[in-house]
């Protein structure tokens, strides 16, 4: 009788446990990986690692943003089109706050528009939540590097996979695209075209990397050589400028408000092209913003310059002089 009680007492407790509905499983935290590059910022990472994340209905994905090379956004758009890079105001051009500072709240439904803004400071390092509240497929760009530069969270009912295995193939693929960038980068030359020197300017969408550099060291030329810059990086803008000793111009001039956020100014002498098509080093010469090949309008993708004067010319990226961009011309 004793066995028998006990028996009947074991199959109401399972009868009571498996009644007792099941609780939703913990929601759980993903780290996608943005930006990074190698220690002298020579080779940067212009991806998302992973590319693509599956998580579930409830869970929060954090974008990491990589110092030093940290000018990036994490935009959901949910299907409207990209602001414009730069507005147009009493005569000036700023950058567009729609791309600089933050759109949205803590969570995203696939509705509305999603965006982190551009870091404060973009050498330094920076982060960015989103918890997804539905299921379904979103894909996100940086604003700033277009849509070569995306991602896709795939939000489920459950997630296969852990935080930390995803982590550790963002890890894996952001070692991979450096290296692939060095490995690029170990192998560019400069291309001789009778007196023309071609130095391009290299990146790769699919390797998601840019190089930030104008050669792999001081370009030597005889007078009367004719050097011309050439963007073949799809992800990234450039300048070639020679400042003839002037303070390099600021790319972003920050003008405080009384109410709201501040306007950021692009001053004209950082952007804007300057006419003179020989130098000898003296005097402002700028290309002004170079733009990656193919765009829509096709802006301007290179520069030249002819050097009749023998002497050592500096000049730099006012876009990336923060990360080292500067190039020297020795002419004999």
């Amino acid at each position: 009788m004793k066995r028998v009680l006990h028996v009947i007492m074991a199959a109401a407790l399972c009868a009571a446990v498996a009644g007792i509905p099941a609780q939703a499983a913990a929601s759980r935290t993903w780290v996608v990986l943005n930006g990074g590059s190698v220690k002298d910022s020579s080779i940067v990472s212009n991806s998302f690692r992973p590319r693509t994340i599956d998580i579930a209905v409830g869970d929060t994905v954090t974008w990491r943003f990589l110092a030093p090379w940290t000018i990036h956004t994490v935009t959901f758009l949910s299907g409207a089109q990209p602001p414009q890079p730069v507005v147009q105001e009493g005569g000036k051009t700023y950058h567009n706050p729609e791309i600089f500072f933050p759109v949205g709240g803590k969570t995203y439904d696939g509705t509305g528009v999603a965006n982190s803004g551009v870091p404060p400071d973009p050498t330094k390092a920076f982060s960015y939540s989103l918890t997804f509240t539905k299921a379904g497929t979103f894909n996100y760009l940086c604003l700033l590097h277009g849509p070569g530069m995306g991602g896709t969270v795939v939000v489920k009912a459950r997630a296969a996979g852990s935080p930390s295995s995803v982590r550790s193939r963002g890890q894996r693929e952001l070692a991979a695209t450096l290296r692939a960038g060095q490995k690029a980068w170990a192998g560019w030359k400069a291309e001789r075209r009778g007196k023309t020197l071609v130095l391009p300017m290299i990146g790769n969408t699919r390797g998601g990397w840019s190089s930030l550099r104008f050669s792999r060291g001081t370009v030597t030329i005889n007078r009367g050589t004719t050097v011309t810059w050439v963007v073949r990086d799809p992800l990234e803008i450039h300048t070639v400028t020679f400042t003839g000793g002037e303070k390099p111009p600021d790319f972003v001039v920050v003008e405080a408000q009384a109410q709201g956020p501040p306007r950021l100014l692009m001053p004209a002498k950082a952007a804007a092209p300057t006419p003179v098509k020989t130098y000898a080093g003296k005097g402002y010469v700028n290309s002004g913003i170079l733009f990656p090949p193919g765009m829509p309008g096709n802006p301007p993708t290179s520069f030249s310059l002819t050097f009749n004067t023998p002497g050592r010319y500096e000049y730099i990226c006012v876009i990336h002089l923060p990360w080292g961009m500067k190039g020297t011309i020795v002419v004999r």
